[in-house]
């Protein structure tokens, strides 16, 4: 049974823009009971209702994976300890198929006082994936099918992202066809909602599933790239 999911609660809401401004470890531990009851259980809730839902139309989903609200401050210059949205992410196909063909990817959410983000595809990929994933690309078939699933794609308000790097990667030409999507250091699909009232309700869930529904025949291209 799943847990019952009626949107991100107002308090926890204030929280997070609360804690935007006064992001110390006191503040967080003053208000500790508040995060688990009004965030995170609340949150943990939308991700596991949409994880079931999805699964009717994507039965080989992975276990999903709720992200700490601690920041990793290793590498940062930014030494602010927590996170002032909540996020997660789930495979698309579990973890032991990984070895075989196509290229690992997922779905993602993030919710917080901006709103909800979805995405999908791969996130700064290893040189291995992401040189499979261009010659795909290059592929007048493979190709011409991902323009196709983006151009499908847009009118549910989903858009690539691509983290181009200046100049076309080798051993393509400058003037491929497809020379914007073989720039991208990244093969993103993604979408954001500006807050709205419906965030604070089961609404929310319904747009978080319509988002990763409509990116499927993405992640399902990507699964197929040899």
């Amino acid at each position: 049974m799943t847990t019952t999911f009626a949107g991100m609660p107002d308090e926890g809401l204030a929280f997070l823009e609360d804690l935007e401004e006064r992001n110390t470890k006191e503040f967080f531990d003053a208000h500790r009971a508040l995060f688990r009851e009004q965030v995170q259980a609340p949150f943990a809730a939308l991700v596991e209702a949409a994880v079931a839902r999805l699964r009717r139309d994507v039965p080989d989903l992975g276990t999903p994976k709720v992200f700490r609200i601690y920041r990793d401050l290793r590498f940062s210059k930014d030494k602010t300890p927590y996170k002032t949205s909540m996020s997660a992410s789930v495979p698309s196909r579990p973890p032991s198929e990984g070895d075989g063909p196509g290229v690992g990817t997922g779905y993602y959410v993030n919710v917080g006082p901006a709103g909800l983000y979805t995405a999908s595809g791969l996130y700064h990929a290893d040189r291995p994936d992401l040189q499979r994933v261009r010659a795909a690309i290059a592929d007048e078939a493979l190709g011409t099918e991902l323009e196709a699933i983006f151009a499908k794609a847009a009118g549910s308000h989903l858009e690539p992202w691509l983290d181009p790097l200046q100049r076309m990667p080798r051993p393509w030409p400058a003037d491929h066809p497809r020379a914007h999507l073989l720039k991208g250091r990244s093969l993103v699909l993604n979408r954001q909602h500006e807050r709205a009232p419906w965030l604070q309700t089961a609404e929310l869930l319904d747009h978080l599933l319509a988002d990763w529904k409509a990116m499927i025949p993405f992640n399902r291209w990507l699964e197929r790239v040899p």
